[in-house]
């Protein structure tokens, strides 16, 4: 069974608040540039929540995952909006038309990349979208995230559905498995990757991006070698000519 084949049917009821804490931390980045109106890429959108919100304060968006079950979901969600529109993309082969002011990858999508040769086609992939000075906010489970969570599992219930979540981290594989098991027997199995920031600066550098502000929570606190998570504000560089 595909990534979020099933869990699509309940995600919104376990995991769609992260998506509105991102709202306020896109708002917070496109106030500081001054930016009131934009277009905006949602990449691995899930649900749709984030893209709707951002749809809601005036934005043009458009969604691209690459569950079909996720976007069947976002475009209900999205009924009879005229700003939004969604597609089921790869990112590593991600291709819209027109150029963006804003793109976004949020909760940990981007660790979903196994492979740091990957995640370079993606971050040229996000590059190609962007019109020059274009910035790309996004987050990325670190190193630390998965070593303090290396194993475990609990029950959930969501919706009437119940299943058992389980995680295992491989150090030397560097590569974090995590089970849902639902009582009828459907197993979705979900892999990701660390990347540390220390990873991301050359790989984002290659694509023509530089970072301009990390933070390890929706806070702003600043980001540590300890942070479980990082987020990131990226900027495309203006090109020559």
């Amino acid at each position: 069974m595909r990534a979020y084949e099933r869990l699509s049917q309940v995600y919104d009821l376990g995991w769609s608040d992260f998506a509105r804490e991102y709202l306020g931390l896109v708002n917070g980045v496109l106030r500081e540039q001054g930016i009131r109106r934009a277009r905006i890429l949602d990449i691995a959108c899930g649900t749709g929540t984030l893209a709707v919100a951002l749809a809601g304060r005036g934005h043009r968006v458009r969604g691209i995952d690459l569950s079909p079950e996720m976007i069947a979901a976002a475009r209900l969600k999205s009924a009879g909006s005229e700003r939004i529109s969604f597609d089921v993309q790869d990112m590593r082969k991600l291709k819209v038309p027109g150029l963006y002011d804003l793109a976004t990858c949020a909760f940990d999508a981007l660790n979903y990349v196994l492979t740091e040769e990957d995640l370079g086609v993606v971050f040229g992939r996000v590059a190609a979208t962007l019109r020059d000075s274009g910035l790309f906010v996004f987050d990325s489970n670190t190193t630390h995230h998965y070593v303090s969570r290396e194993n475990g599992s609990f029950r959930r219930s969501l919706g009437g559905r119940s299943f058992v979540q389980s995680w295992s981290y491989s150090r030397a594989k560097r590569e974090s498995v995590t089970t849902f098991k639902f009582d009828d027997g459907a197993t979705e199995i979900h892999r990701q990757r660390p990347y540390d920031l220390v990873e991301l600066r050359p790989l984002l550098a290659d694509a023509g991006f530089c970072v301009r502000q990390t933070w390890s929570w929706f806070d702003r606190k600043p980001f540590t070698t300890d942070s479980d998570r990082l987020f990131c504000v990226a900027q495309k560089a203006p090109q020559p000519g």
